[in-house]
């Protein structure tokens, strides 16, 4: 067993040697896990706006149709809400964090899987700051028809109940 000192020389050594190699050598990177990620939710959006001024069913079928087409089918969003989400490789994300593409849905906090009055789904285009983000949905503008609009999901979960949750793929 090496002694404490051998220890402490060895340690010094590897770390005066670190010390060599430049700082751009450890500047982060996108894995390319978050690389495909965020390449995929910007495809969400993109899709989605395609779709402005035409019919779009229901703001969660569309949005649900909207992923899978945007990942080539990898996505496949079912009749749940909550949990289809986790199931299909979504993580939530915080509103500060939010980007393009990701999903705002609104749910009841204690059956996130089941419809409740009020609920509404829909896709991040810009995130606008302090809870406010532009949006493309399905049955908000017009009925069961693509529109943008700005949305605050946190004052309308608020004055139904409900709560927010914002999804990234």
């Amino acid at each position: 067993m090496a002694s404490l000192l051998t220890r402490i020389a060895t340690v010094s050594t590897v770390c005066l040697a670190g010390a060599a190699i430049p700082a751009s050598a450890f500047a982060a990177t996108e894995s390319p896990t978050t690389v495909a990620s965020t390449a995929t939710a910007s495809a969400i959006a993109n899709k989605a706006l395609a779709k402005v001024g035409t019919y779009g069913g229901q703001c969660k079928q569309f949005v649900n149709d909207m992923a899978r087409k945007a990942s080539g089918g990898r996505i496949a969003l079912g009749g749940g809400y909550y949990s289809d989400y986790k199931r299909e490789g979504g993580h939530r994300v915080s509103a500060a964090n939010a980007v393009k593409g990701d999903i705002i849905q609104l749910n009841s906090a204690s059956s996130p899987d089941s419809f409740h009055s009020g609920m509404h789904t829909a896709i991040i285009v810009a995130n606008l700051g302090h809870h406010k983000f532009k949006v493309v949905d399905s049955n908000w503008v017009g009925h069961e028809i693509v529109g943008t609009h700005t949305f605050n999901p946190y004052t309308r979960a608020a004055s139904k109940g409900l709560v927010v949750h914002i999804w990234h793929f």
